[in-house]
């Protein structure tokens, strides 16, 4: 027998034993439970800022507080989650005496708010706007919890302590000096 004979028969060989059909052990699966999550209570965090704001020779010293509470109810989303409503407390001082102080809830807007942003709506955004004109401007805000949707308000302080609330019809304009 020559080499060649023996090397191609030792090759065939290996193909053959390659190709064989392999005895595979069948698989083993374990039944699958089905898991069932809690919704979850959400709050937000509690907040408190306060800054200042110079507006003619006036000096005012704003302070904004935040605080999930659950008496004032929560609402809920398409996954069963819970979200607590929020009250914020707005205080301002014009020099050592009091100027301006009122706690704000989603209620506070029921007259401007929608209906839908009053059933599943929470009031998680309160921030210093802008001076315009020599009033205070804030702006306030309702949205759904963790989404886009919002509905967006303005709260207006003259120099004499009178408040408005508006719909902020531009709320993606921020004033010149924005960051």
């Amino acid at each position: 027998m020559s080499v060649k004979y023996i090397l191609t028969a030792f090759v065939a060989a290996l193909i053959l034993v390659s190709c064989g059909k392999k005895q595979e052990k069948p698989v083993e699966t374990a039944p699958v439970e089905e898991t069932k999550t809690e919704p979850s209570i959400h709050r937000l965090p509690q907040y408190h800022f306060t800054d200042s704001v110079q507006v003619g020779q006036r000096t005012y010293v704003y302070t904004l507080h935040r605080e999930a509470v659950d008496s004032l109810g929560s609402v809920s989303d398409e996954y069963g989650d819970h979200y607590v409503n929020t009250f914020y407390t707005l205080d301002i001082k014009r020099g050592a005496s009091q100027f301006y102080s009122k706690r704000f809830t989603k209620q506070t807007l029921a007259g401007k708010l929608p209906a839908d942003f009053m059933k599943n709506g929470i009031l998680d955004g309160f921030r210093f706007f802008r001076v315009d004109d020599g009033k205070l401007v804030f702006s306030l805000c309702v949205s759904y919890p963790d989404s886009d949707l919002s509905s967006p308000f303005l709260l207006t302080i003259g120099p004499d302590g009178s408040a408005t609330i508006t719909k902020d019809e531009f709320m993606d304009v921020e004033p010149d000096d924005a960051p």
